[in-house]
């Protein structure tokens, strides 16, 4: 009698078994006026009205297929930042438009350094892509360490990652910084700059994209997903040197950004005034929300995201857990920080009491 056995785990099989979900699983909460969400930097409007009609006007034609190229989104970011199409690539969302570089260009032996604590994905989408990841850690005060980055840098080195505004930290790395760091990096290294929360930050320019023109090796990626609300739709999109460009757009998954996404992407550009009072409210609610905090004996850093970032170490889970008792979920960086995102006055109202109920971060 023979007995069946598994089949033996390809040596990539085993790899991927190994690998880190994205995220852990949320601790389950319940309130008497159930859990408000502050953990994952969604914004806390709805769409912008057209965009909402469009999706009722559209959403019987959900039996079709979508153009497997999104030439829709594409000629439309390029219409709206006036660049020319062959140096923009979409896909659903900024993190799939990350995976579509790493895919192109890193694989086996090539190492991709990123910043520490950061965006959950960054570590899984280089793993996905066969590459080394090698977290950079920041700063005491939470800045991006461009010196380590430097120094890290070698010929195995096929890309960093910088993001600014920072994830979770919402810090930003100054122009003249960027641009002298950018300009010392071996020619074969690729530069991600992940600026997903850009629009967020009043003293930033969206439309310039002179990073690409002054260094090639340089990619700016970009999303629909804070800034203007469509998170659950999945759009995203990058800027970069021809060349770059045209390899990124080789790994993009046909079909895989929806017509709905393409065309509320579209109509969003569509509505600049509107999309300006938006961000200005974000802006004042995170405002309201560190002077909040502050009153209450926390110092959290000065945020050019939709979100808040209280250093608090070890106490960063206290704090989690604190919130979650007041009805709130935040995000915890274990022995880092809490990341709080730009919420309602209500959530806020939660947030606050969750400080006060804290006490000091040593107590």
């Amino acid at each position: 009698m023979t007995t069946s056995r598994a089949p033996h785990p390809s040596a990539r099989g085993a790899e991927l078994t190994r690998l880190p979900a994205y995220r852990s699983t949320d601790p389950t909460a319940q309130h008497p006026d159930g859990v408000i969400d502050l953990a994952n930097n969604e914004l806390a409007l709805p769409p912008l009205p057209a965009v909402a009609e469009s999706l009722r006007h559209n959403a019987d034609r959900v039996n079709r297929y979508p153009d497997p190229t999104a030439r829709t989104l594409h000629h439309a970011v390029s219409r709206h930042f006036a660049t020319g199409p062959e140096q923009v690539v979409v896909g659903p969302g900024s993190g799939a438009v990350l995976q579509q570089f790493l895919l192109a260009l890193c694989g086996p032996g090539d190492e991709v350094l990123y910043p520490w604590p950061g965006f959950d994905a960054y570590p899984l989408l280089v793993a996905l892509a066969g590459a080394r990841g090698t977290p950079v850690p920041l700063t005491a005060a939470g800045e991006h360490d461009l010196p380590a980055f430097a120094a890290k840098a070698d010929a195995r080195t096929r890309m960093v990652i910088l993001c600014s505004p920072h994830n979770p930290t919402g810090r930003r790395i100054p122009q003249t910084e960027l641009r002298e760091f950018l300009a010392a990096l071996p020619p074969h290294v690729v530069t991600v700059l992940d600026q997903a929360y850009l629009e967020f930050d009043e003293e930033e320019d969206t439309s310039d994209l002179d990073l690409v023109h002054a260094r090639p090796r340089t990619v700016l990626l970009r999303t629909f997903s804070k800034a203007y609300g469509l998170a659950g739709l999945r759009a995203g999109y990058a800027f970069a040197a021809p060349d770059l460009a045209a390899l990124g757009r080789r790994t993009l998954l046909p079909f895989s950004v929806t017509r709905l996404a393409e065309q509320a992407a579209q109509i969003s550009h569509d509505h600049p005034q509107q999309f300006a009072s938006r961000l200005e409210l974000v802006r004042s609610a995170r405002t309201r929300l560190c002077e909040g905090l502050r009153a209450e004996g926390l110092a959290p850093l000065r945020s050019y995201g939709n979100f808040v970032w209280l250093p608090l170490g070890a106490a960063a889970e206290r704090f989690a857990a604190a919130a979650l008792g007041a009805g709130v979920r935040v995000r915890a960086c274990p022995g880092e920080g809490v990341r709080i995102s730009v919420g309602g006055d209500e959530a806020h109202r939660r947030v606050l009491t969750a400080a006060r109920d804290f006490g000091p971060p040593g107590g």
